[in-house]
């Protein structure tokens, strides 16, 4: 993402998603702390539900803005709905519904520096909040060395990790399914903060893509945590599973995840996603589910599973938002009868982006 000014159509949940992630791109960029991106973030989305629920359709506009030697960013949210007829009684806590995360827009002011509303009864409503970067206090020659040092890692190559599914299962029959994953660490780092579980238990494959927030060790040691944690405790039911999931990153910068759950023998996969995780079909239909917004470790909303069929033609793929989410058959018509181990590595090289950490796990039937 580049420029100065992003203005996003909100008219269905996943646009709602992908503002979320959006606005959270666009405050790092502009030099924003892990913390107050995750406020933006928290914010937009906030807003995004409150045009879907009380409008149905809007816009955001996200823009840099600087005045008085600061540098921030300004958030408008505009819709033409019914408008509303008691401002103040919005602005008390627990106004806002089950529908949105809860915040309200009480909440999306305290998480931010400058709020406005302007809305009345069938003119729609307008609410404008701004966020200022805090100023550095480093002197310059430490700023410099930063530089360098970044400059100097840069130069190195990141490690790839990948692996795939045991060839048989515990009974000695050989699986009927091939799965793979490939994971690459964003440009100047060693480590990934992407991590990816793949597991056969009995007639279940268990697959997780867990992108921790920010990149590099500390990333890393988080993704970890939540890998550990999965391999030991993964259920059948993930709405359950990311609850205690969720329970077991808090203290953490936290992180985004999707779970899923293949039952081998009935081609049907379950889903549950927390962030900016995106798992889809491939082959002969391109079917999607969605993930829901929330930070595992913070604050997310109420888990709610999904289902994906797999026909005999179609590759199953879970990714992290380091992978383009738009890409399609026509951009990689091999994938059709490669191998799964060589498609994750060639989705994640392909359509890969070099300044995140990116992960892809894929998983097709054999035959």
């Amino acid at each position: 993402m580049s420029g100065s000014k992003l203005r996003l159509r909100i008219s269905s949940e996943s646009d709602a998603t992908r503002s979320l992630i959006a606005a959270s791109r666009f405050a790092e960029e502009i030099g924003f702390s892990r913390a107050d991106c995750q406020s933006i973030a928290t914010a937009v989305s906030e807003l995004a539900r409150n045009i879907l629920k009380y409008a149905g359709d809007g816009e955001i506009l996200i823009e840099r803005v600087e005045t008085n030697r600061r540098t921030g960013v300004q958030i408008a949210a505009r819709d033409r709905g019914p408008g509303i007829a008691d401002i103040e009684a919005a602005m008390q806590d627990h106004f806002s519904s089950s529908g949105t995360l809860g915040l309200g827009l009480p909440g999306v002011k305290r998480l931010m520096d400058e709020f406005e509303i302007d809305s009345s009864p069938g003119a729609g409503t307008r609410v404008t909040v701004r966020k200022w970067r805090e100023t550095p206090s480093r002197p310059v020659r430490s700023a410099l060395l930063d530089a360098v040092r970044r400059a100097s890692s840069q130069r190195r190559e990141p490690e790839p990790s990948s692996g795939t599914l045991p060839v048989s299962q515990s009974d000695g029959v050989e699986s009927t399914v091939d799965c793979a994953y490939f994971v690459r660490p964003c440009r100047g780092e060693r480590v990934s903060g992407d991590i990816v579980v793949v597991e056969e238990r009995g007639d279940h494959v268990f697959l997780a893509v867990i992108d921790a927030l920010g990149h590099g060790p500390a990333a890393h040691t988080i993704a970890d945590r939540a890998a550990r944690f999965l391999k030991r405790s993964w259920k059948t039911d993930l709405a359950q599973t990311m609850r205690e999931l969720h329970e077991s990153l808090r203290g953490t910068d936290g992180a985004a995840a999707g779970l899923c759950v293949l039952e081998v023998g009935g081609h049907a996969a379950t889903y549950v996603g927390v962030g900016n995780t995106v798992i889809r079909t491939l082959g002969d239909g391109d079917k999607k589910a969605y993930s829901t917004p929330g930070t595992l470790g913070h604050q997310i909303r109420t888990p709610r599973e999904q289902k994906l069929t797999i026909g005999p033609d179609e590759v199953l793929v879970l990714y992290s938002d380091g992978v383009k989410e738009q890409f399609e058959l026509a951009d990689y018509p091999q994938l059709r009868y490669q191998d799964a181990r060589t498609i994750a590595r060639t989705i994640v090289t392909r359509f890969g982006k070099d300044h995140d950490d990116a992960s892809c796990a894929v998983l097709r039937y054999k035959g």
